[in-house]
Formats: structure tokens, sequence, C-alpha cells
């Protein structure tokens, strides 16, 4: 059980780790974006486009972490129903049509959902 709570710990702090830098790149762009200054409709429309699309690939990221996860530690059969999994624990969805088996636990799947919040 320890062991359980150590591994998802370090998978949580991965996950901060990931948002974190994530967002320091996202501020970082930001802030030295000439388009920042101009208040035009384009050039600040574009940059919001860019921040978006980086933000998707944060949040990707993360999903993947947990997915590599799930797939090395043969809690599901291929890395397809992993990243779906884990994708769909992450948007606090939970179909239902894919679960972890007993053995992974399910402290696992509850702080990959707390993850969204």
């Amino acid at each position: 059980m320890i062991a359980k709570l150590l591994l998802t710990s370090c998978l949580v702090a991965g996950t901060v780790v990931i948002h974190a830098s994530g967002l320091g790149v996202v501020l970082s762009h930001v802030l030295h974006s000439p388009a920042r200054t101009n208040t035009r409709f384009w050039p600040i429309t574009w940059l919001l486009i860019r921040v978006a699309w980086l933000l998707i690939f944060i949040h990707l990221l993360a999903i993947a972490l947990w997915a590599l996860f799930f797939w090395l530690a043969k809690c599901l059969p291929d890395m397809e129903s992993s990243f779906y999994f884990s994708a769909v624990t992450y948007a606090t969805i939970g179909y239902g049509d894919l679960v972890l088996p007993k053995e992974c636990g399910g402290c696992l799947a509850q702080s990959r959902d707390s993850q969204a919040f």
C-alpha cells in the first residue's frame, strides 16, 4: 500500500512539473511576444491561438505520462487503451467502458481523477 502511495505521489509530482514548466514556457512566450503591445484584433487573436495550442500540448503531455505508466505497469492491455483511459479520467468523464483491474488498485485512478482539479 505504501509503495502504491509513493508511486502515485511521484506521478502526481511529474504531472505538476509538466504543468509548471509548461506554464512557464507559455508565460515567457506571451511576455516576449510583440503582439502583446499591439492592440489590433488579429495579432492578439493569433497570440491567443498559439497559447491555446501550447496549453493543449501541455495537457497531452500529462495524459501521456499517465498512459505510459498504465501501459508499463501492465494495468491495461495496450498503449491505445492506456492513452484512452488516461484521457477519459483526466477529463473526469469516466465512461466506465474501460476500468483498471483490481491488481492495479483504485488509488491510482482516484489520484488520476484528482489531477483535473
